[in-house]
């Protein structure tokens, strides 16, 4: 699945992870003010978008996936923890 999405308003954190067998590795973070655009696609596609301002925050988020097997989902891993990794 490929993902981009907009900061309307207010800012998020995106976590960018990699994978490690089957666990995820944090590897960094971006802040995402408004204004700020993004995408994701595989290989390196794994990511989190939270609000961590001080205020409501507005995204839009356009995603495309192959629906053909009636699911989006095409892994799950383990978050070992959220601590940066150099990679």
């Amino acid at each position: 699945m490929w993902c981009s999405f907009l900061a309307l308003q207010g800012t998020e954190t995106e976590t960018l992870y990699d994978i490690d067998g089957d666990h995820l590795i944090q590897i960094g973070e971006r802040h995402r003010p408004t204004g700020s655009v993004s995408g994701t696609a595989p290989p390196d596609d794994i990511h989190r978008v939270r609000n961590t301002g001080d205020t409501v925050a507005i995204t839009l988020h356009v995603y495309g996936a192959d629906l053909s097997n009636n699911t989006s989902v095409r892994r799950t891993y383990h978050l070992s923890d959220d601590r940066p990794r150099t990679p």
